[in-house]
């Protein structure tokens, strides 16, 4: 039979957290915390030198400010300039050209020359405002005045040329539009020339309208007209089957116009010489 224990009784096992159980397990050694080692100050700085500035780190667990964020690195983009100044307008230089080719007239001259200088000077600055098309216009505008000029003194110079019937002698030979033509209805352009040249008529004679011929000249006939002037100056025995003669004045004759009697082959060829020569 087993003995109770006795409770008092060494053997006894014991609580392991009573600190008077010899069995309950040494607790370790109490060891202080750590603390940091002194914060070791910068190196003085020479005498005269301010020393560097250290930055200053947030304390642990601060937070940036409210409303601002922390800085990152920015993501560099490629930069453009500004746009390219637009090219100056050459709207003055086209027009001015435009105006010289289709102008064709003094007007036109003058209108484009004084556009085309204004470009030109605004080209002096080193933009181009349209100087090609400026010169251009200068060039084409003074060919048009040119040939105006030169057309308007060849016409100046015919119409000096032409001679007025009233101014027609006898003798002289002359030149005229539809005094060949037996269909022409009228004679004009009519201009003296030389007789060894070739021309179309010859005056054999001259007279003067009279009151009654005014009244209807058109329908007088040449023969009765002509023939005694004709026959006064001598020259009767020039009308032959061969020639043809007119009576020539002006478009409205009155009294006291001149009349010409001119002479012409009837085949409508020209003459080389005087008549009977």
């Amino acid at each position: 039979m087993s003995t109770p224990q006795n409770p008092d009784d060494g053997n006894m096992p014991q609580d392991p957290s009573d600190p008077q159980n010899p069995y309950a397990p040494t607790p370790p050694p109490y060891v202080a915390p750590s603390t940091p080692p002194p914060a070791v100050p910068p190196p003085a700085a020479p005498y005269g030198e301010t020393p560097p500035a250290y930055p200053q780190q947030p304390a642990y667990g601060q937070q940036p400010a409210y409303g601002q964020q922390p800085a990152y690195p920015q993501q560099g983009y490629p930069q453009y300039g500004p746009p390219a100044p637009a090219q100056p307008s050459k709207g003055m230089a086209i027009a001015a050209l435009i105006i010289a080719f289709l102008g064709c007239t003094v007007i036109g001259a003058l209108v484009a020359i004084p556009l085309a200088v204004v470009v030109l000077v605004r080209s002096r600055g080193g933009e181009n405002h349209g100087k090609g098309l400026a010169i251009s216009a200068i060039i084409v505008a003074l060919v048009s005045l040119a040939v105006t000029v030169v057309s308007v003194v060849a016409l100046g110079l015919f119409i000096s040329g032409l001679t007025d019937v009233n101014d027609l002698e006898a003798g002289d030979c002359i030149t005229a539009n539809g005094l060949t033509d037996a269909k022409a209805d009228t004679i004009d352009t009519i201009k003296t020339v030389s007789c060894s040249d070739k021309h179309d008529g010859e005056v054999l004679a001259t007279t003067t309208v009279t009151a009654d011929m005014a009244k209807d000249f058109s329908s007088m006939d040449p023969s009765t007209t002509c023939g005694p002037a004709i026959d006064a100056a001598g020259k009767t025995a020039l009308l032959t089957e061969d020639i043809n003669v007119t009576a020539l004045t002006g478009a409205s004759p009155e009294e006291g116009d001149n009349i010409a009697c001119v002479a012409y082959n009837a085949d409508g060829s020209k003459l080389t010489s005087r008549l009977g020569t």
